[in-house]
């Protein structure tokens, strides 16, 4: 009987997948529109929609250090069609830095594919006098919290990387976080924000345009995409961890056979030319890899953040 039981499970699973989706498959991005996550998705949903035959609706839930988006797609129906995007924030840093999760990260939600990953560049308005990374270090240090820096909530990526900055050379900016990292990218090149570190693929256009000036790479080699920006390490500032990964995941208990269909779609659209040189461009690292071998990549990364954290002395509040 179980034998049977097995097979019949198994049968009903390929009969899913061979008809999915037979409807329009909801997005859940947990941060705002014109956001790193949000353009990725949208640029990445269209092909994908274009592909499986059915839409692919962004739902843009900002918020709570993502965990206004996080929580929505954890209680979805685990059908195949609500897909997340979820990143470093929500599936490594958010457990180290709340103790009270309105998600669970590794139960509620299962590993579908890498989307893709990116190093984090230090910019500033044009109007800061500093044109080098050593400058505004020695900005931070002679006049401590006069130049304020911009970041997503409490804990992302670019908190965390701007803190041990901080940390490592002594220097002392004033930390203003916001709800959307597309908010603050509009107030850094209005110039009501002076210091940021985001991703290329959001400031390239604002850096090529002279609108924001980079000062630094934090990674140990330079941006295929910008050669000329140097590293941190350059600069004599090592120590600093500005990578950052995003990827698709699905409410736990969705039917692995459309978990690999999802992977096998999702994996055929970010290496689409079209879309693959756009990534390229943007200095991007290319994902698609196993829904095993990202689960994988996500518990050495949950480690990695554990260890940092505990040497920076971070606890959940």
């Amino acid at each position: 009987m179980k034998v049977l039981a097995s097979l019949l499970a198994l049968f009903v699973c390929v009969a899913q997948a061979q008809t999915y989706p037979a409807r329009p498959i909801r997005f859940i991005v947990p941060d705002g529109p014109g956001s790193v996550g949000d353009l990725r998705a949208r640029q990445v949903g269209a092909k994908l929609s274009e592909n499986l035959g059915q839409p692919v609706v962004i739902d843009n839930r900002p918020g709570g250090s993502f965990m206004v988006g996080s929580a929505e797609a954890a209680k979805a129906a685990p059908d195949g069609y609500t897909i997340f995007l979820g990143s470093i924030v929500t599936h490594s840093l958010n457990p180290l830095l709340f103790k009270s999760l309105t998600y669970r990260p590794n139960e509620d939600f299962q590993p579908v594919t890498m989307l893709s990953a990116g190093v984090l560049v230090l910019v500033v308005h044009p109007s800061v006098k500093a044109r080098t990374l050593h400058e505004l270090i020695a900005i931070g240090k002679t006049e401590p919290d006069k130049l304020a820096y911009a970041a997503v909530g409490r804990g992302g990526p670019s908190h965390l990387a701007m803190e041990q900055l901080k940390s490592i050379t002594g220097a002392k900016f004033l930390f203003v976080p916001y709800k959307s990292s597309g908010t603050y990218v509009q107030d850094l090149v209005g110039g009501h924000m002076p210091v940021a570190l985001n991703y290329w693929s959001t400031l390239g256009p604002h850096i090529k345009s002279g609108k924001l000036r980079a000062l630094g790479v934090a990674s140990p080699r330079r941006l295929e995409a910008a050669p000329d920006i140097p590293t941190f390490e350059e600069a004599g500032v090592r120590g600093v961890d500005g990578y950052g990964w995003q990827g698709i995941f699905v409410p736990a208990g969705t039917p692995r056979a459309i978990v690999l269909k999802l992977q096998g779609e999702i994996a055929r659209a970010i290496n689409a030319p079209e879309i693959r040189s756009q990534l390229v461009e943007t200095g991007t690292e290319i994902g698609g890899n196993s829904p095993e071998e990202f689960g994988a990549m996500i518990r050495r990364d949950q480690e990695k953040w554990k260890k940092l954290a505990a040497d920076a002395g971070i606890t959940p509040e």
